[in-house]
């Protein structure tokens, strides 16, 4: 085969990689999950629950969307969504944004090969081809800010809740992303996806989920 044609072959196929590999974005969610060893979580299909929105919240109606959200992986996870006089459960949650900090990481910089000719002598007389050389990979510092997002979920018992407002926590997860993006309204999915893929588990220490762009889920929330 020519140098030449290899050479273009062999570039396609290096830029194919690179669009499987880069082409969907991934988020890697830190989860914890905690259980109440004294109050064991029903459950069972059809189990009541409440979201119950955050009156104090600084943006009412980023808080309902959130409250749609969360009410829509509960009727994945099986319960019934209840009005506020008498479910099992109660759902309170949070979220928020911490401090940027600075970042420096070492990223690959590739600096493609150039070419050179090749000069070859016989009984023939003399020949030329040109072949293409290796490129180079180096390292260079890029520096760069970035926060943490975090979410948190408290499924409270709902005779307590509603008797005296007292929250008897039956299970609690907190989940946090990090990264340079500053939408939280877009991170909270990633977010809510991260705890409801350890619903309900005491996860026993902070564990990584990693969630995809095109996940499913992802995209029904965004639709919310």
């Amino acid at each position: 085969m020519d140098l030449r044609i290899t050479t273009v072959f062999a570039r396609g196929i290096i830029f194919l990689l690179l669009v499987l590999l880069y082409g969907c974005t991934s988020y890697t969610v830190k989860v914890d999950g905690f259980r109440n060893p004294d109050k064991p979580l029903m459950t069972a299909a059809g189990t009541t629950i409440h979201v119950v929105e955050d009156k104090e919240a600084k943006n009412p109606l980023l808080d309902k969307e959130v409250v749609r959200k969360l009410e829509n992986m509960l009727k994945l996870k099986g319960y019934a969504i209840s009005q506020f006089d008498s479910p099992v459960y109660y759902v309170l949650h949070g979220y928020g944004i911490g401090h940027e900090r600075t970042i420096t990481r070492m990223m690959p910089a590739y600096q493609p090969g150039g070419t050179a000719t090749v000069t070859k002598t016989g009984a023939k007389g003399t020949s030329y081809s040109t072949i293409q050389l290796p490129g180079t990979t180096t390292y260079v510092p890029h520096t760069t800010s970035v926060s943490d997002k975090w979410f948190s979920l408290k499924i409270v018992d709902g005779k307590d809740y509603r008797d005296s407002g007292a929250t008897t926590d039956i299970w609690i997860g907190e989940a946090v992303v990090t990264g340079e993006s500053k939408d939280l309204r877009d991170m909270i999915n990633y977010l809510i996806v991260g705890i409801f893929d350890h619903f309900g588990e005491n996860t026993g220490k902070r564990i990584s989920v990693d969630i995809k762009e095109d996940d499913p889920r992802v995209k029904t929330l965004s639709g919310q």
